[in-house]
């Protein structure tokens, strides 16, 4: 039975171990992998002075779940210069900052976050840089966050890779020889080069516009100041720009030497419709037309009236009427409060058609209608509505419920919850006494495991010192008798001293 007992405390001790060293080991495991890098994509490359490229900002979360990131990125601004930052095909569709830039102060700055989590490299934004002059250029994130879908938000950011991108001179094609012109006596020959063919390249290609103000060309905007500002290829040597009403203009108004952007106010934004026209040209001639499509409105719409229709009948609600004008961008919507409270969108339907009140005791309320227009400018009106339809809150006190009628879905969901903490409780009572129980069996079993312990070591003590004795009363040991003997007593020592030990250890786990 004290050996089953001792086996029985062997066993358990092993597997104390055992489960001690997996949750290190799981730990560090889970320390080592939650980790995301960023990064650009290219993170490495060589361009000429004056050329455009893309680099890809992208996170490798490492098989760890994340749902946001947020950096801010800075490069020098004597080498390189940020032409846009496109959200394309970036694996967020909320954005707690803007994706913007600065040319000036040389940064870069964005925030972002999908609800569905991800686990693999993912874009997050687009940049298209272009090289301004020769260098070493250095695109680095001073800082960075990689949010975790852990329901707590952990930053599990791991390293920020740095982009080095080299810079080289622009390099500029030589021009072909002139083909000498042939004499009239000489027959032309159809294959000789003529002077169309002896421009280099092609023509340009349309521009690439953008702007911070306007960033959607189909949507209204309230202001008519903007910077637009476009790449501008090594080998342009004039820029056309315009500003029209036509999407088929062609800019006649020219620049020498180009420009890279352009600065419109009010004097060239009119509320309407309207395009800005741009096209580049080089050494092979005048290239494609861009017309740029701005929509401005930044007037509010027509001031007007709330028409107040009364009903028929004495329990009747009246019914309100209202149309809002506005000649550029047109009505978007309505918003319609009652007395102050929450206010109502009203589609512009649903207001041609009249908007019934309801649900309101007798007595004058004042309505407040803002209509919006297509840019966000607003106009409000208002007007006091007399209720006589005597209508009544209904009490709550009055009204006798019965047993089922607290029944509802919510309410049964509710009680199971409810019954599965109280069952939940009650399992966790009924574990701590089992566990209660099973600490004082295993307390009683080591106080038995000691007690039979220290009689087997005390039997064995004496016996031992009994062989030693009858070994020491020999007059001469031999060197291997002797070391013997202080084997046998080093051994019982040491024996003694580490289940001692053992047993201590498990006594204090038991406290």
């Amino acid at each position: 039975m004290n050996l089953e007992r001792h086996i029985y405390f062997q066993i358990v001790l092993k597997l104390v171990f055992k489960v001690f060293l997996f949750g290190l080991l799981l730990f560090g495991f889970q320390q080592s992998v939650l980790a995301a890098d960023v990064l650009f994509s290219p993170s490495t490359g060589s361009y000429s002075s004056g050329q455009t490229f893309t680099a890809t900002i992208q996170v490798d979360p490492k098989g760890a779940s994340v749902n946001a990131v947020e950096a801010k990125i800075s490069f020098n601004p004597a080498i390189l210069s940020v032409v846009s930052v496109s959200k394309t095909g970036s694996v967020f569709s909320l954005w707690t900052t803007e994706p913007t830039f600065s040319n000036s102060a040389g940064t870069i700055e964005f925030g972002g976050g999908s609800p569905s989590p991800f686990s693999s490299r993912s874009n997050l934004a687009v940049v298209t840089f272009r090289a301004v002059t020769e260098g070493t250029a250095q695109v680095k994130f001073d800082t960075a966050s990689a949010l975790a879908a852990d329901g707590k938000g952990t930053d599990i950011i791991g390293a920020a890779v740095t982009a080095n991108y080299t810079i080289t001179a622009a390099t500029t094609p030589q021009p072909q020889p002139e083909t000498p012109t042939p004499t009239p006596t000489e027959t032309p020959n159809n294959n000789e080069p003529t002077d169309a063919t002896i421009a280099f390249g092609e023509p340009p290609r349309a521009p690439v516009v953008g702007s911070q103000t306007f960033i959607d060309p189909e949507t209204w905007y309230a202001t008519n100041t903007a910077l637009f500002a476009w790449d501008l290829p090594f080998d342009i040597d004039e820029v056309a720009v315009e500003m029209s009403t036509s999407s088929d203009h062609v800019p006649e108004k020219t620049y020498t030497p180009p420009i890279e952007e352009l600065l419109l106010t009010a004097e060239d934004l009119q509320d309407g419709v309207q395009y800005l026209s741009i096209r580049f040209k080089n050494q092979v001639g005048w290239g494609a037309v861009l017309n740029r499509k701005i929509m401005v409105d930044t007037k509010a719409p027509l001031p007007f009236d709330i028409k107040v229709q009364t009903g028929n009948a004495k329990t009747a609600f009246p019914l309100l009427t209202f149309k809002a004008e506005d000649s550029t961008s047109g009505i978007e919507r309505y918003e319609m409060t009652i007395a102050g409270g929450e206010p109502v969108i009203v589609t512009p339907d649903e207001a041609a058609l009249g908007y019934l009140l309801g649900e309101l005791e007798d007595g004058t309320y004042t309505v407040k209608v803002t209509a919006f227009d297509k840019a966000g400018n607003k106009y409000e009106a208002s007007t006091p509505v007399l209720i006589t339809a005597g209508w009544i809150t209904p009490s709550q006190t009055d009204e006798e419920k019965s047993f089922w009628s607290f029944l509802t879905p919510g309410n049964i969901f509710i009680f199971l919850l409810i019954l599965l903490n109280i069952l939940q409780f009650a399992y966790h009572i009924y574990e701590k006494r089992q566990n209660a129980k099973r600490e004082e069996k295993l307390s009683k079993e080591t106080r038995e495991i000691q007690d039979q312990m220290e009689k087997i070591f005390s039997a064995l003590r004496d016996e031992i010192y009994d062989q030693i004795n009858l070994i020491t009363k020999r007059p001469r040991l031999s060197k291997k008798e002797r070391e013997a003997v202080e084997g046998l007593n080093n051994a019982l020592e040491v024996s003694e001293t580490l289940i001692g030990k053992e047993i201590n250890d498990v006594k204090k786990i038991l406290k």
